[in-house]
């Protein structure tokens, strides 16, 4: 059976090193984490019989250990303990600790093994993505603290290079981040509830579906008039409120299905609403682009021809998510504008998207944030088109983006 302890631990680092450090050195290294006197890089026989697990460690270490700063340790493990790993096999660290966390039948699965972020057994069996620095320095001290290395030659002489590369396969599946949400399952739960209320709410127009009482979300100090979803099928939630909620209890199979029958009416109503809204922002698009007034256009502006990526373009995120959501939505709608007016001979799309692009290029001689460039360019188009649609205008922007007439490839 495989066991967690110092020497298996180490063992595993030892066979991910970079070649060139030495296991007297690494394993000195780990050890000063927590008892900065205590320097084993150059004893050999101190070093390998920790690694072999013929002998605990040193007291010294193990009483220093009980006062050990989980944050400093996470830190000195970023600093001095990850150079001296292998960077291709850092997933293969990962995997090997895992197997033998999971393997080591004397663990329980709520025993606390990565120290540093109060990871159980099981937490650690059920993620994927890991904190590395935080990931090693908790389990090296549940090691130092919990697991005497003596006696552990058995397990130990089972890790072997054979066994490190036998996750190979698996080193797709592990993920390292820069550190660890904050939110706990319970709080993840009540976002998800939120979000799933909100969405009921914009269909009954915030309000009960059966009552008609003005609603809102739960929150500390408001116990009255909050909504409540009310499973009434398999697949189908409707929104309440309190009262409501407990009379619907009683309620005969009749009215239930009268709430289900206006819940599919509401829906259908929300999405003939977005059609329309759909319809309206396209009429509104066109509408600005036959108001179009030309810019003069120098003979040597000429048009990207080979389309980049919007995620390659644009640095700033909520730009980034802005124009992603506009190109999304409306981008054919755009399209489609500009091959009916060219056909009609009411805009040369031609001479429009040199315009755009004469626009940006003089605005990109100021040196000004994409935003700020962003938003000059949509007021450009909103003033020289009659003042009228801004939204409008951000899409037409945000196509020709798409389109690789404003924002260059990021290189």
């Amino acid at each position: 059976m495989k066991k967690l302890c110092f020497g298996s631990f180490t063992t595993i680092l030892k066979l991910c090193k970079v070649k060139s450090v030495t296991q007297k050195w690494l394993c000195g290294t780990l050890l000063l984490s927590i008892a900065p006197t205590y320097d084993i890089r150059h004893d050999d026989g101190t070093v390998s019989d920790l690694l072999k697990g013929k002998k605990n460690l040193s007291p010294h270490v193990t009483e220093l250990a009980l006062t050990a700063d989980k944050k400093e340790l996470s830190e000195y493990f970023e600093r001095s303990v990850l150079p001296l790993l292998d960077g291709n096999k850092r997933s293969l660290i990962v995997l090997a600790l895992k197997d033998i966390i999971d393997s080591d039948d004397t663990i329980e699965n709520d025993t606390v093994i990565e120290i540093v972020n109060d990871m159980t057994k099981e937490d650690i069996a059920n993620r994927n993505a890991f904190v590395l620095g935080d990931f090693l320095a908790g389990i090296f001290l549940y090691t130092v603290l919990n697991v005497n290395n003596r006696n552990c030659e058995d397990s130990i002489k089972e890790i072997t290079h054979e066994y490190i590369e036998s996750f190979e396969d698996q080193k797709i599946n592990v993920i390292f981040q820069g550190s660890y949400s904050n939110f706990s399952t319970e709080t993840a739960h009540e976002i998800a509830m939120d979000a799933r209320t909100l969405v009921l709410l914009s269909e009954t127009g915030g309000k009960c579906q059966r009552c008609s009482k003005v609603l809102g979300i739960k929150k500390e100090g408001n116990d009255v008039n909050y909504a409540k979803i009310i499973n009434l099928s398999e697949n189908e939630d409707i929104v309440l409120c309190v009262e409501c909620e407990r009379e619907i209890q009683n309620a005969s199979d009749g009215e239930k299905q009268a709430l289900l029958s206006a819940k599919h009416d509401l829906e259908t109503f929300i999405t003939a609403r977005e059609a329309t809204s759909r319809y309206k922002i396209e009429k509104q698009i066109e509408h600005v682009l036959r108001e179009v007034d030309l810019m003069d256009v120098t003979v040597d502006t000429q048009l990207k021809i080979k389309p980049v990526k919007v995620e390659n373009k644009i640095a700033e995120k909520r730009l980034r998510e802005r124009v992603l959501y506009d190109v999304n939505r409306l981008y054919q709608g755009v399209n489609d504008s500009l091959d009916r007016l060219a056909g009609e001979n009411k805009l040369n799309t031609n001479k429009f998207a040199k315009s755009i692009k004469r626009m940006y290029e003089d605005a990109n001689e100021t040196n000004i944030s994409q935003s700020d460039l962003y938003h000059l360019l949509v007021q450009t188009l909103f003033e020289k088109t009659g003042r009228k649609y801004r939204e409008a205008c951000e899409i037409i922007i945000s196509y020709f983006v798409q389109r690789c007439e404003v924002f260059d490839e990021i290189t």
